[in-house]
């Protein structure tokens, strides 16, 4: 999130700082991919949260930057099971999230078509 804020704020070092934030987060997905969990996550909901961010940023990166983020929230969707969550005496609907990720999964769709990225069916 650092390297996220940076590149908001310095706009001259937005690339690197895009390019760091960037390989922080393959290493957070890399430890969800060895877990190999099943289970709700709400990490790959930030993790594709950030990719967005970074695909909004990027100047030269930002198709693929947003394909990155849609199939992390295409990953989220089917782990979100059953009508709530509950942890540590706490029950959380979970409608809202799946509604929250679908939102996203739209954004980025929009943002990739208005960057004339490819549709992901086609890359």
């Amino acid at each position: 999130m650092v390297y996220i804020a940076r590149a908001y704020k310095k706009p001259r070092s937005r690339d690197e700082s895009v390019h760091l934030a960037e390989m922080n987060l393959e290493k957070a997905l890399g430890i969800i991919n060895k877990n190999k969990s099943e289970d709700l996550d709400v990490m790959l909901f930030e993790i594709g949260g950030a990719y967005e961010l970074l695909g909004d940023m990027s100047n030269k990166d930002k198709c693929r930057l947003y394909e990155i983020a849609r199939q992390t929230f295409e990953r989220q969707l089917p782990l979100i099971k059953g009508d709530s969550y509950t942890a540590y005496g706490h029950t959380t609907p979970l409608e809202p999230v799946r509604r929250d990720v679908r939102k996203h999964l739209d954004a980025v769709s929009g943002k990739s078509s208005r960057a004339s990225c490819q549709a992901h069916s086609e890359q």
